[in-house]
């Protein structure tokens, strides 16, 4: 691989993602959302913040309400919770359609082959088309960044060093986030043998990542896999069929509390019972939420968009906390770069 051959492709793909009327449509929307959503977030601000200091003024009078008042001034994190929310949709569609054809398209149009024919390497290729595209998706970002500080600004709100930090952390993650599903379009561009299937193959995978896996952990669903938690001592809970149909069937869970003294060393193994169990749920939610990349993006949008105070966890203690997020929105894209440049370094090209 050489460093010439590896910008000219880089930048090749960088100006054709520009290019794209694609992107172009995705980053609108991603500007949209981003202005609205701080449009939105900085008049409920102002307003959280006039009724925040009303309610300082009477506390003054009140050392009950000054206590209950303490850590509750309002943030414009806020609105990067509601902001990123939405910017994990059009971003996963995003990432999806900047690269699920990188490949396949130079396939169709037999140009790979031809390219390949320069005296240029695989490496470079594959390698080019993934920095293109990150190129891309950090330009996007930074500007989403960009967008939402200068709204931010017009509305005469300027977040101190504690919350830019939080923001610059908003916008690593949202980044790797684009990107993880770049990656895993770029792979199954490699994979497939039209763009049509390499975009098939995406959402399939898309889907069973954002949706499919995070269902084990919501508590109907986890309770019907792994069964419901132990009933306290002294109740027991009866389900009987109330109606059925040809297309659902409808059950009443009904507790019974009896009046007779609770045993102690019933109470010890109820009490043990339970903290197994939600042992045991809290462990597969970990996973699940490890395995799914929203699921880290938004563990990790919910950290850093808490408002910040004296009792906000520290820099050290926030990343401590959303360390194997972190590693495992890392990880996830790449695995599917490994993948993609494996496959594409053994591609028969014919």
């Amino acid at each position: 691989m050489t460093a010439n051959g590896l910008a000219i492709i880089a930048g090749k793909e960088f100006s054709d993602h520009l290019r794209s009327r694609r992107f172009h449509l995705l980053f609108g929307i991603l500007i949209v959302i981003a202005a609205v959503g701080m449009i939105t977030g900085a008049v409920q601000y102002s307003k959280d913040l006039a009724d925040y200091n009303s309610l300082q003024v009477i506390a003054q009078d009140d050392p009950t309400l000054a206590g209950t008042l303490a850590g509750l001034n309002p943030s414009i994190l806020s609105a990067y919770s509601q902001m990123g929310g939405l910017m994990a949709i059009i971003g996963v569609v995003l990432g999806i359609a900047m690269g699920f054809d990188l490949v396949t398209r130079e396939k169709e149009s037999k140009s790979l082959k031809s390219l390949l024919a320069y005296p240029v390497f695989r490496d470079e290729v594959i390698n080019g088309k993934a920095l293109g595209g990150v190129g891309a998706i950090a330009l996007a970002m930074g500007v989403v960044l960009v967008v939402s500080l200068a709204v931010m600004t017009l509305f005469g709100i300027v977040p101190d060093l504690d919350e830019l930090v939080r923001i610059l952390v908003f916008g690593v993650a949202s980044f790797l986030l684009v990107f993880t599903f770049f990656a895993l379009a770029l792979l199954m561009s490699t994979v497939s043998k039209d763009s049509g299937n390499a975009l098939l193959y995406s959402l399939i995978v898309m889907i069973v990542l954002t949706s499919f896996i995070p269902i084990f952990a919501y508590s109907p669903v986890y309770s019907a896999v792994f069964g419901d938690p132990p009933d306290p001592p002294g109740r027991s809970t009866y389900s009987y069929l109330q109606g059925s149909s040809a297309y659902m069937v409808t059950s009443v869970a009904v507790g019974y509390t009896s009046g007779d003294p609770i045993d102690p060393e019933e109470l010890k193994e109820y009490e043990r019972a339970l903290r197994e169990y939600m042992a045991q749920k809290q462990t597969i939610t970990d996973i699940v939420t490890l395995i799914s990349p929203t699921g880290n993006y938004q563990a990790i949008l919910g950290a850093v968009s808490q408002p910040a105070g004296d009792n906000a966890p520290g820099y050290g203690d926030l990343l401590g906390a959303l360390a194997y997020n972190v590693i495992a929105l890392l990880a996830m894209p790449a695995a599917f770069f490994g993948l993609a440049w494996a496959r594409f370094m053994r591609e028969d090209i014919r």
